[in-house]
């Protein structure tokens, strides 16, 4: 193992929220004790200014982008605005998106991002796709060309609203300055209530540069939009009434926790459900790190992505299933089919959109409200519930399952194996910690093995379309949100070959992160699948793997090559003890040699998905 160049001066872990926005201000030169947009008491003020005074009226802290020549005003107000609002360059549009979506997940506050004209609009697609899908409330602001130029083949000419309106839930296009305040307060009201999600807003040049009346025109925000959920909905008391009495009636419930339960900040009321009822609780690999993982009732993952096989025999198990806030998509249920079939099993759930309830199965009883409220109702109508000896018998079979982990996460094979990599890093972990994973390699390994204690330590991965390429700029978002934690980002090589500029961002932020970089010279993911699906007929799925410590060296991160377990223990706590941005660079066994906890892989293979013996 080789340490490619030492640590550099850094925010430290640890950082208050103070000490965090500090090292943003650092980062941008001249910046002047300017607390907000100049606008006049009365007369006109441009539209770019009238745009950010709302962004500040409206909380807006940082901005995510890259500049154009489209957003020249924009860029110009946003300048006369510091330190009320920073603007967080990013090294290209998607990343900037990702950055947003972090920081909405983390911060309860929408995520703001903002891009030119033509291929950055384009570039944008994926993250907001991404935030919508996910109930993240994402605000992308996208200049255009000017109206004077549509029809005439202006280059960058793009429809734009019309590109963002099938993947938001509001896309307009503000051919008005004076449109600007009343469409902004709209766009926040429409991203952070009801189902949070993505909106999109687009401002050809004449709305920034022409002027907004003051006269006819108030330039307030709406102070209940600044967080989201805003407005926050209870169940009637009828739906209450009925959950409660199924609850009461049953002798094997689960609590099943999907990302509304994370997304409304309901995890102590489901702690507390739980605990009068003596119910398990599984969660999707959205709603993981909704109770501390070593609470006895906190039983783990469920799904076909990095199960554990004892809260899927909760699930399967139960008389009563609670879903809270959690979709019952294709993933969580293997497609729906678990919970299998059982005559007098009863299906409740709790959903902020009323529109999921009792999409893919038969309630029950159904209730449409927000998590925390609706959960917090239901504590003072579910009785007391006595001991349940079969959760004892369920934490038997956790405990087992550790135990019989404990080969393969201590595992000394050379390469690497990626479950020995969460292993260490468990022992590593600071309190609090932000952990982000890709989509693809690591996402099995973090959703069955990474242990979150109940300190404010939250896990991030896109599970809506799964895209690469989030986790090293959701770092950034993450450190802007909550500069209190420190940012971990576990991605493969397919990865980091869609990301890697945003090292650069890391480094000029100085996002004290700490980066594993799982390198298996493979689109590793669909590799396996071509191996299980196609008849070992691989095609296009391997690539040169590199060194990238070499490239992340060159970008100015402290960085090492790890190829054995004892350098991966070295490197792992050199880059904790780093203040600035870390970088390790893992040569990993690829999923195709091994396969890993992946329920429908197991199964086509062959092997019992529970037991990992041959069927």
């Amino acid at each position: 193992m080789t340490k490619v160049q030492d640590g550099l001066n850094g925010s430290p872990n640890g950082l208050s929220k103070a000490a965090g926005t500090a090292a943003v201000a650092e980062a941008v030169p001249n910046v002047e004790q300017v607390s907000t947009v100049d606008v006049p008491a009365a007369g006109k003020v441009l539209g770019a200014r009238a745009l950010v005074r709302m962004l500040i009226e409206q909380g807006v802290e940082f901005v995510f982008g890259v500049p154009g020549d489209t957003s020249l005003g924009f860029y110009e107000a946003l300048y006369d605005a510091r330190p009320a609002i920073r603007h967080v360059m990013a090294r290209d549009e998607r990343s900037a998106t990702f950055m947003a979506d972090a920081y909405a997940r983390l911060s309860h506050r929408p995520g703001v991002c903002e891009c030119p004209s033509g291929a950055g609009a384009l570039y944008s697609v994926p993250g907001v796709a991404e935030a919508n899908s996910s109930s993240i409330p994402v605000i992308l602001l996208s200049s255009g060309v000017p109206l004077s130029g549509e029809g005439k083949g202006m280059i960058t000419e793009l429809d734009q609203h019309k590109l963002f309106e099938p993947i938001t839930k509001f896309s307009s296009f503000l051919k008005t300055a004076e449109k600007i305040p009343e469409t902004i307060r709209r766009a926040f009201r429409i991203a952070t209530t009801g189902r949070p999600g993505a909106v999109h807003l687009a401002f050809p040049s004449e709305t920034m540069t022409d002027s907004v009346p003051l006269d006819r025109v108030s330039l307030h925000g709406d102070p209940e939009c600044r967080t989201y959920p805003a407005y926050r909905t209870r169940g009637s008391a009828e739906a209450l009434a009925a959950i409660a009495a199924v609850l009461n009636t049953a002798e094997r419930p689960v609590i099943v926790a999907g990302g509304g339960a994370n997304h409304s900040g309901a995890g102590a009321a489901v702690l507390a459900l739980a605990e009068r009822m003596q119910a398990p609780v599984v969660t999707t690999i959205s709603g993981q790190g909704i109770a501390p993982d070593e609470h006895a009732l906190a039983l783990g993952v469920i799904g076909d992505n990095g199960f554990h096989p004892h809260a899927h025999r909760a699930v399967e198990e139960a008389d009563v299933l609670l879903y809270v806030g959690c979709k019952m998509g294709s993933v969580s249920t293997i497609k729906w089919t678990l919970p299998s079939p059982r005559p007098g099993r009863r299906i409740l759930q709790i959903d902020l959109d009323p529109t999921q309830l009792s999409n893919n199965f038969v309630n029950a009883a159904s209730i449409a409200g927000d998590a925390r409220l609706v959960l917090e109702d239901l504590l003072a109508l579910v009785d007391t519930s006595q001991p349940r000896p079969w959760v004892d018998d369920l934490n038997r079979e956790r405990a087992q399952f550790w135990t019989d982990s404990v080969a393969e996460l201590s595992s000394m094979a050379v390469p690497l194996k990626a479950q020995r990599v969460i292993h260490e890093l468990n022992r590593r972990l600071p309190s609090p910690s932000i952990v982000i994973s890709d989509a693809g390699t690591p996402t099995p390994y973090v959703t069955r093995f990474l242990k979150l204690g109940g300190d404010g330590s939250r896990i991030l991965i896109p599970r809506s379309f799964g895209g690469l390429g989030y986790a090293i700029p959701a770092v950034v978002g993450a450190w802007m949100a909550r500069p209190d934690a420190r940012p971990v980002a576990l991605f493969g090589d397919g990865s980091l070959g869609m990301s890697a500029g945003e090292l650069e961002t890391l480094v000029r932020l100085q996002v004290p992160a700490v980066l594993l970089h799982f390198n298996n010279g493979c689109f590793g993911w669909i590799k396996t699948l071509q191996k299980l699906h196609s008849h070992s007929k691989l095609m296009s799925v391997d690539f040169t793997p590199g060194d990238m410590s070499k490239v992340a060296a060159a970008w100015g991160l402290a960085a090492w090559r790890v190829e054995t377990p004892a350098q991966l223990q070295t490197a792992l706590d050199a880059a904790f003890a780093e203040k600035g941005p870390a970088f390790l660079d893992i040569v990993i066994e690829p999923e195709v040699e091994e396969l890993p906890p992946v329920y429908s892989w197991l199964k086509k293979a062959g092997l019992d998905p529970l037991r990992r013996n041959k069927l």
